[in-house]
């Protein structure tokens, strides 16, 4: 009788070991479909998909609600629809999942700069740059620059351009921050040199077409000037920077 008791309770124990393996089997599953489902949410928001992002995105965080992951790429997809407050909100839920998560540390930084809040942004971009193992450093330290030179503080955005620059020759916002500050700054062989090495890795924008055309009528070259004029006319002929230009004849 005693052996029938210690012989029901091992397969008790049995069955229990078996639940809480199929428990924990049901957990990774989960967790590995959250992250497939991320990813293609990433994937479908890279290509402007953002309908299929949303649902590849939604379904993620069903399977797992902490998938910082996908909380982070959420924050994005909303950034892009215009809708700062779900923005917002997934990026904190993300901040809170992965504290140290320099790239979610880096794109909030962004967020918030780019709303204004420039003083809460840097903080961000901040932590982002100082973690020494993280590829996109040279980025936020660009972003760093950006930020700073949207405050107007033109002495701390040459700092982080330059810092960006040390460690990404050829990094286009921060070619094309620098060419922006040394017109500024009434340097425009310098920002010429900045503009071209920009020219160099990056499509023409209305912002670099206008810092162009205020160089060459600075330096007295007709030949670049009559270019870069042609240039924004014709290929942004709504921008803002043509008004400028075109207000400036």
């Amino acid at each position: 009788m005693k052996q029938t008791r210690i012989a029901a309770l091992l397969c008790a124990l049995s069955l229990l070991a078996g639940c809480a393996s199929s428990m924990q089997l049901e957990a990774t599953d989960a967790k590995k479909a959250a992250h497939i489902n991320a990813e293609l949410g990433l994937n479908y928001m890279s290509q402007g998909r953002h309908e299929l992002a949303m649902e590849k995105l939604q379904r993620a965080l069903e399977y797992d609600s902490a998938s910082a992951d996908a909380h982070h790429y959420l924050a994005e997809l909303y950034r892009r629809l215009e809708r700062p407050d779900k923005s917002r909100e997934h990026y904190r839920r993300a901040l809170g999942l992965a504290p140290k998560d320099a790239s979610i540390q880096n794109n909030y930084g962004i967020f918030l700069c780019t709303d204004g809040q420039y003083d809460e942004g840097i903080k961000y971009l901040a932590l982002a740059v100082e973690n020494p193992v993280w590829s996109g450093r040279a980025g936020a330290f660009e972003n760093l620059g950006r930020c700073y030179q949207d405050k107007g503080d033109n002495g701390k955005s040459e700092q982080y351009y330059r810092e960006a620059l040390q460690l990404d020759a050829a990094l286009p916002g921060a070619l094309l921050g620098m060419a922006d500050l040394s017109l500024q700054q009434g340097n425009t062989i310098s920002s010429r040199a900045f503009l071209q090495r920009y020219s160099a890795v990056a499509l023409h924008t209305p912002q670099s077409l206008w810092i162009g055309i205020q160089v060459e009528r600075e330096l007295g070259d007709r030949n670049a000037l009559a270019s870069y004029s042609m240039l924004l006319r014709n290929n942004f002929p709504d921008a803002e920077e043509t008004q400028l230009y075109l207000n400036s004849k």
